[in-house]
């Protein structure tokens, strides 16, 4: 069983000439209901199995919400264990929208092998992180040794050369200006190079660009009351934050890396900045899970701030910050509630429809901007874009 739905985006011109874009949902954002009354540990192994994409990041939220909620600590050994695995999983899904997605949009058919060899190493680095699959598991206690890591992060490296940058990391981190990409993709070598020209040459740079309102810190008390309140089933559908939709994705999470600043500084928050940041993150994660077990602190259990029963989780998945919420009484869950990022993004006043409608009324191939535009805000469910 899984939880799919679609987006169906329609893009036109306003009488007075402007442009529009409607998003319509068909995601079954109420399956949740269906957890009411399930034994906590059990509705936890059940979250992951309901969602094709990003089901490590479900994983991760649920079992600390519910353990929030149930007034359980556990071991920084085991944060670190979650931290690495949702963190390997954003590498695999960028670099699957590298080897899959990206060719597409070039007329380029994706390279099987390719494909394979991103699976692998997921498989290979989960195993290493978490050996005997129990991370996800409510007050599980981590201390079995982690296989040696370094031969997955090499790889990974690897793969990253091979498939998307051509260079080294170390060569790639020096590039922090406008100028620097263009020297980069001018090779042509990988979809990704290759992609990025065709924007820059397109002049398709700017594309989609509009004022970039990232949402902020969310406090526990006051997300609660939203995700519990009369009007949560609303809110899940269409959130708004101070009044405002919000944006919370791969670009607002590389937002003040140097490259994607000089970026944005010359072309806003449009299509080449949202593709540099991918490219970004992508190169930071290795180094990334690497420190996570370096880190000697930053994994301490956060203090509750909720009355015991109730518990919120927040973690930031491959397409922006994942939010859940649980009512727990006798170990029984009462409520749950989940605010995914494609809610934000793809509000009816949020990011991609800002974006969309500058599309809209530009010249040229609409309908293939408007789809690029759409993939590099990145939903995690399927999408029809329809121009009139």
């Amino acid at each position: 069983m899984s939880v799919e739905g679609r987006l169906l985006i329609d893009l036109d011109r306003t009488p007075d000439g402007s442009g529009r874009a409607s998003i319509a949902s068909s995601r079954p954002l109420g399956i949740t209901r269906v957890l009411a009354g399930g034994r906590a540990h059990d509705v936890v192994k059940t979250i992951p199995l309901l969602f094709n994409i990003c089901g490590v990041a479900q994983g991760s939220a649920a079992v600390a919400a519910c353990e929030r909620a149930l007034g359980i600590s556990v071991s920084p050994r085991t944060q670190q264990v979650r931290k690495a695995l949702v963190l390997l999983e954003m590498l695999r899904e960028h670099m699957v929208r590298a080897a899959m997605d990206w060719p597409s949009f070039l007329g380029l058919s994706p390279r099987p092998d390719e494909m394979l060899r991103v699976m692998r190493l997921f498989t290979m680095a989960r195993r290493a992180i978490d050996p005997v699959a129990r991370a996800f598991t409510i007050a599980v206690d981590l201390t079995e040794a982690c296989a040696a890591l370094q031969p997955s992060l090499a790889e990974a490296e690897q793969l990253l050369r091979d498939l998307v940058l051509t260079e080294p990391l170390h060569q790639w981190h020096k590039r922090t200006t406008r100028a620097d990409l263009d020297d980069w993709c001018e090779a042509g070598r990988t979809p990704a190079q290759k992609l990025v020209r065709t924007v820059i040459d397109r002049a398709w740079a700017d594309a989609g660009s509009a004022p970039l309102n990232m949402l902020p810190d969310l406090p526990e008390q006051e997300i609660a009351s939203h995700l519990f309140g009369s009007e949560s089933s609303a809110f899940v559908a269409a959130p708004e934050w101070d009044g405002a939709a919000c944006e919370t994705s791969v670009l607002s999470r590389q937002v003040e890396h140097p490259l994607v600043k000089d970026t944005m500084r010359a072309h806003g928050a449009g299509l080449l900045a949202r593709l540099t940041a991918r490219l970004v993150e992508m190169a930071e994660l290795p180094g990334q899970i690497s420190d996570v077990f370096c880190a000697d602190d930053g994994f301490a259990s956060p203090p509750a701030r909720l009355p015991k029963g109730r518990g919120i989780a927040h973690v930031e998945a491959a397409r922006g910050r994942l939010v859940h919420g649980v009512e727990i009484a006798d170990e029984v869950v009462q409520r749950y509630a989940i605010l995914a990022p494609t809610e934000w993004n793809f509000h009816s006043a949020g990011a991609a429809a800002q974006g969309l409608a500058e599309i809209a009324v530009r010249d040229g191939d609409v309908h293939a901007l408007a789809s690029l535009f759409v993939s590099s805000v990145d939903p995690c469910v399927g999408y029809e874009v329809r121009v009139h």
